[in-house]
């Protein structure tokens, strides 16, 4: 009877330990926070309540104004859905900070130094990567994941290093994408209208021109713009005198209308293949010479989640959605998301390797992979085709191109 209770006294000593030894370990919960915003409980398992800080070296001023601002307007729409669904995981609260860039590179590097100081905890760069990598260096070096908001210079991920990515398509898969679809519609010969002064121009057409030519396309003439340029009638007549089959080009705002305008008056009047860089209703300007104008774009509006969103965004604003990176502000915002939830922590290591191998994420624009995608850190998601037709946007195709050239410079 002495030995039973002995046995008896010690399965209770036992018991009683282990049941410390859980409330214990309840009671310790898990360290990982989400922003210091925040004071709420934490969730029993995944992400901790809180504040996730995103940070945008947003051009507000300057020549990417015309771009940026969109793109972020875009992200407080998703953002504005998800916090008021409980936050991420019903969890963690999204919180967009914006500093003016300038639409200069060492003016986003400031910023992105403010921005840091501040907490945050996921940083954006402005639409352009030229301008974009100094502060993308910042967050990168803070082991802060960062994305170029809705530029597409492909080779931007490698330069930073791996803390960054591209949102969109990058400049690479937009070029082979033009000249893959060009080559669909029968157009063989091509006048291309590129640029040296920055990476977005030069490396479009550098790709263009290889994969046009790998598929038996011919370049009839290669003329060049700088930001500069406010009269292009040289380059007008150049073109009309080639006669090309179709026009490509990277040509940017505010010269985009009076480069229209002046070809049309120079006696060409075939389609041009443009870059997404037309892709806002500034380019209402040119009038009718904007007709049979086909660029490529993140979005069709007409697709259920983007028509869904832009209705969205009309309510919230009182505008009508200017142009498709406001869907791809949303589409950040939901990678962010995504991210989170695979990490199951804020931690700036862990969201950047799952921010790596996001896959088929359901974006407003569409399906977005990252893992194995063949140019690192560049997503894979579908190039749009569309056309300008009466000043009114219409779908024509979208596809992820066969075959990209990879040209770093």
């Amino acid at each position: 009877m002495g030995s039973s209770w002995k046995q008896g006294r010690l399965r209770s000593l036992v018991l009683l330990l282990l049941a410390v030894l859980v409330l214990g370990a309840a009671a310790c919960g898990g360290d990982d926070e989400a922003g210091d915003g925040d004071d709420g409980g934490e969730a029993a398992e995944g992400l901790a309540a809180g504040t996730y800080k995103i940070g945008y070296v947003e051009s507000i001023t300057g020549r990417l104004a015309f771009y940026d601002p969109l793109f972020a307007e875009g992200m407080k729409i998703a953002i504005d859905q998800i916090n008021e669904e409980g936050g991420v995981d019903g969890q963690v609260q999204l919180e967009l900070i914006e500093r003016d860039g300038q639409s200069d590179a060492a003016a986003g590097a400031v910023a992105a130094r403010e921005l840091v100081a501040e907490g945050v905890q996921f940083g954006v760069t402005p639409c352009d990567a030229d301008l974009g990598i100094p502060a993308a260096q910042i967050f990168a070096q803070n082991n802060i994941p960062v994305v170029m908001s809705c530029g597409s210079g492909w080779t931007f991920p490698t330069i930073v290093g791996e803390y960054a990515f591209n949102n969109v398509f990058g400049t690479a898969a937009m070029g082979a994408a033009q000249a893959e679809w060009a080559i669909e519609q029968g157009w063989e010969t091509a006048c291309d209208l590129s640029s040296n002064d920055y990476f977005y121009g030069k490396n479009t057409s550098d790709v263009f021109q290889a994969r046009f030519e790998e598929l038996g396309g011919e370049l009839v003439c290669n003329v060049f713009y700088t930001f500069d340029d406010t009269d292009f009638r040289a380059i007008a007549t150049q073109i009309a005198n080639a006669n090309p089959d179709f026009v490509t080009t990277t040509l940017v705002f505010p010269g985009s209308t009076t480069f229209l305008r002046q070809t049309r008056a120079a006696g060409y009047d075939g389609p041009f293949v443009w870059a997404d860089s037309i892709d806002s209703d500034a380019a209402l300007g040119a009038g009718e010479a904007l007709n049979n104008v086909f660029f490529t774009s993140h979005a069709c509006h007409t697709d259920e989640s983007v028509a869904e969103f832009y209705t969205a965004f009309e309510e919230a604003t009182g505008d009508p959605p200017d142009a498709s990176f406001i869907a791809t502000g949303g589409d950040l915002v939901l990678l962010i998301e995504a991210a989170l939830l695979e990490a199951g922590s804020t931690d700036g290591p862990a969201v950047r390797d799952a921010f790596d191998g996001l896959r088929d994420v359901e974006g407003i624009s569409g399906t977005i992979t990252y893992a194995d995608a063949p140019l690192a850190r560049n997503p894979i998601k579908n190039v749009n085709i569309v056309e300008w037709v009466d000043g009114e946007q219409e779908c024509v195709d979208s596809f992820y191109p066969e075959s990209i050239p990879e040209i770093e410079d």
